[in-house]
């Protein structure tokens, strides 16, 4: 008889456990199952109720081993949690494989379908890493998401990127938007007039002094929202952020091309890593004179803030030697874990940095409307007018640092007029202006260089008196 009591009690003790995690309740239910574990370890049902509890609540514990025993058992579930476990540590090939799994032997037709969408993005993104193009990362800062733009000194030949809401003078309007160098055409996005509406993009070209109608771009519908324009200068080339069909989670860059005859656009491709990640990447543009570019992701970054990085562009796609270097180093490029790591070509990097510091102190990239200055101290603070400075000695560096900046935009612009006026000059001027530029370089070259330094040093002498060091 008390055998029966004790068997029946526990049928409902687990009767009550199974309808608690079915109904989601896992925060309530894990320190149940870790009680229940911890007295039966070799009970499937509880390895695999407290694995998923973890799981679900986004615990760090370690549930591998508990999910495979369970799966071993034939918990079915097991594998669909297996799967999930893989992804959060991009191990693709094999969530794919536990994915593949659940599906040859759920009775689930709802989960079956969901396991299958989660099956392809696994296989895709093993793919895209192993596909991840070799790229050189110059430099990378965190900043305001609201205010990610103020980094992107890219200089006045490639012409602007805004928000709508600044460069049309309209606080309600959404989007950004991308004026070409010439000033001829803008590329922007707006919502859609739709039922449930969507960010698309959008077209606008001067004829003469006036412009003309605004034109949707059409060609392709990524069934999703479309934003952050950049047309390269080539006049063909477009790069926007999607969240629509090809993406691999949240907004990705993609590029597409205008058949000049027809003015539509062809299908667009998802650039792939390192530039997308299944967090959100967007705003990418391009210095094709500097050979730098820029994009923005907030990967690994809290709600607020986003990360800015200055690449190389290649000429031609390269990809990572995954064979070479292994699949667990070709992830950490395709996560950019390091831009230490890409920084492989001394001489490469070292022009590209030169290009970053006369874009930066070259070009005057904020307008008129904008404070005095604008000089970032650190990912928390930015400076916009001298009583801002609490480090005296930090202030006077700085007025210092703008005189030279001064002195090293008049040497920049020196140094582009001789070299307009080597252009057209005759063979014996030529050889009597080459050593002058050769040495304006040099000059301007170590400017730039004296400036980032003592940029340093204002930045740790402020930050001293910040945060009493």
């Amino acid at each position: 008889m008390f055998v029966l009591v004790a068997a029946g009690v526990f049928a409902q003790s687990r009767d009550t456990m199974k309808r608690m995690f079915d109904e989601g309740r896992f925060v309530e239910a894990k320190p149940i199952f870790e009680k229940l574990l911890a007295k039966h370890p070799r009970n499937s049902e509880y390895n695999y109720w407290y694995a998923a509890c973890c799981l679900e609540t986004d615990d760090s514990v370690n549930v591998q081993e508990m999910l495979e025993f369970a799966a071993s058992r034939k918990i079915v579930k097991a594998h669909w949690y297996l799967g999930d476990w893989y992804t959060r540590r991009q191990k693709y090939a094999l969530a794919a494989d536990c994915y593949a799994e659940y599906i040859d032997n759920t009775k689930d037709d709802s989960l079956r379908n969901v396991a299958q969408q989660r099956m392809n993005l696994c296989d895709r993104l093993d793919r895209m890493v192993r596909n991840c193009e070799s790229v050189c990362f110059v430099d990378s800062f965190v900043v305001d998401k609201s205010d990610f733009l103020s980094a992107y000194t890219m200089g006045n030949d490639v012409g602007r990127v805004a928000t709508c809401a600044e460069y049309f003078d309209d606080e309600s309007l959404p989007g950004h938007i991308n004026e070409t160098e010439r000033g001829m055409d803008i590329f922007f996005s707006d919502e859609n007039d739709d039922d449930i509406p969507l960010m698309k993009l959008y077209r606008r070209s001067k004829v003469g002094d006036k412009w003309g109608k605004v034109q949707p771009i059409t060609g392709f519908d990524t069934k999703g929202n479309d934003d952050y324009p950049f047309m390269f200068a080539d006049g063909v080339t477009l790069y926007f952020a999607s969240d629509g069909e090809g993406s691999i989670g949240g907004y990705d860059i993609f590029v597409s091309r205008m058949d000049t005859e027809t003015g539509r656009f062809f299908r667009p491709d998802n650039v792939g890593m390192p530039f997308n990640s299944t967090a959100n990447d967007y705003m990418m543009a391009i210095n094709e004179m500097a050979n730098l570019g820029w994009f923005v992701s907030d990967r690994n970054q809290p709600e607020d803030k986003v990360c800015v990085y200055v690449f190389i562009p290649n000429a031609e796609k390269k990809r990572v030697d995954v064979d070479a270097i292994g699949y667990t180093k070709a992830l950490a490029l395709a996560n950019i874990s390091s831009i230490a790591d890409t920084q492989t070509d001394e001489e490469l990097l070292r022009k590209a940095r030169q290009q970053m510091v006369m874009l930066k102190y070259g070009n005057n990239n904020r307008s008129e409307k904008d404070e005095e200055f604008f000089f970032v101290i650190d990912d928390v603070y930015d400076y916009r007018k001298l009583s801002d400075f609490r480090s005296n000695r930090a202030r006077d560096l700085f007025q210092e640092w703008q005189v030279r900046v001064q002195q090293h935009k008049r040497h920049i612009e020196k140094l582009d007029n001789y070299r307009l006026e080597y252009a057209t000059a005759s063979q014996s001027v030529k050889a009597r202006m080459k050593e002058k530029i050769i040495q304006l370089e040099w000059k301007i070259e170590d400017e730039a260089e004296e400036l980032s330094t003592l940029e340093y040093k204002i930045r740790c002498l402020e930050q001293a008196v910040l945060y009493g060091e």
